[in-house]
């Protein structure tokens, strides 16, 4: 391939420090003539894109092929033939979540004519409402129950009525002050459903989609901060290795963005043919994957893989939980 002269000037363009051959030692630019021709920058154009290209196909033939390798590599100082870990997780990631939003259904909370994200539940309300109701004029329920059974059968009537009472927050604060201190539900009770009657006021039928898409705007938020998290078990289960967090982290990162491509194949297998089950068979190879992983990068026996992936699986499922119910719980506050 034909390639530009080089300059007579041994200095640097960019950095300014000497260059004795080809490559300035300090920054990496190259010290050739800047005057280019149309065929030059082609030419470059093209090097840039396949050299790129045979890092990322390599990356990907490591990553999905041979587990936990990869980490190997990259900690053994291998690192100019593969894609940078951040790179790759934030590149990946992008993608992930460009898709998923795309393939998701699109709700707007705030059109109230939309189907209830929870019909059942809307339906139960009310009819336990009715029920109630038809309890205490029948005379069904006992006298000194009845100032607690109609203070219930007013919420449910409220909250079963869907989207057609208006300020229902306010219509069940009053029955609870109307109510004697001691007939009254629990505060962190009365928290829960007049943050939840505000939300049907605000949103309608639809608050479940608002929920629900306040939790996947802040999904890879969530993700970035259970992704040290998991570096951080591996460390504790792998103890003995005497690795430097960092390492844990590149074996983290690597095991994520395994996770983020299988994602994607699910999500495009699941809307080209309305395959929903497809996530639940993918848990499957990625959990063979992880215990493989585990084993070839940190150089452990099959059954030492298998016994310390499930205990790092389950503290990592229960870390996630508290993160989500936390997440959940914000949400749920300023919604």
């Amino acid at each position: 391939m034909k390639t530009q002269h080089l300059r007579q000037d041994e200095n640097c363009l960019n950095c300014g420090h000497p260059v004795p051959d080809r490559f300035c030692g300090h920054c990496g630019q190259e010290n050739v003539e800047t005057e280019e021709s149309f065929g030059h920058l082609v030419t470059h154009f093209f090097q840039d894109i396949t050299h790129y290209d045979s890092k990322f196909l390599t990356t990907l033939k490591f990553l999905f092929f041979y587990p936990g390798l990869l980490t190997r590599e990259y900690i053994a100082g291998k690192r100019m033939s593969y894609v940078n870990p951040i790179r790759l997780y934030v590149f990946t990631s992008f993608v992930f979540f460009l898709i998923m939003g795309i393939s998701a259904p699109q709700h707007d909370p705030y059109d109230r004519r939309q189907q209830s994200y929870f019909p059942r539940v809307m339906d139960s309300l009310a009819t336990e409402s009715h029920l109630l109701r038809d309890s205490l004029q029948r005379g069904l329920i006992a006298p000194e129950d009845t100032l607690a059974s109609r203070n219930r059968a007013d919420i449910f009537h409220i909250m079963g009525g869907g989207n057609t009472h208006a300020n229902a927050a306010q219509r069940y604060d009053s029955v609870q002050q109307s109510l004697p201190p001691s007939q009254r539900e629990p505060w962190w009770e009365r928290k829960i459903t007049m943050r939840t009657l505000e939300m049907q006021d605000k949103y309608g039928s639809n608050a479940g989609y608002a929920l629900q898409d306040k939790l996947l705007h802040h999904y890879p938020k969530l993700m970035f901060l259970l992704l040290p998290f998991f570096a951080l078990l591996l460390q504790w289960f792998f103890r003995k290795k005497r690795w430097l967090y960092v390492k844990h982290a590149i074996f983290s990162i690597h095991m994520h963005t395994f996770i983020f491509m299988i994602g994607i194949l699910g999500i495009l297998v699941d809307v080209t043919f309305h395959f929903n089950d497809v996530y639940s068979w993918l848990a499957i190879p990625v959990y063979l994957y992880f215990v493989f992983a585990l084993r070839n990068a940190y150089g452990v026996t099959m059954g030492a893989a298998f016994w310390k992936s499930l205990g790092v699986l389950a503290a990592y499922l229960f870390g996630t939980l508290l993160v989500v119910m936390a997440f959940l719980l914000v949400i749920f506050a300023v919604l």
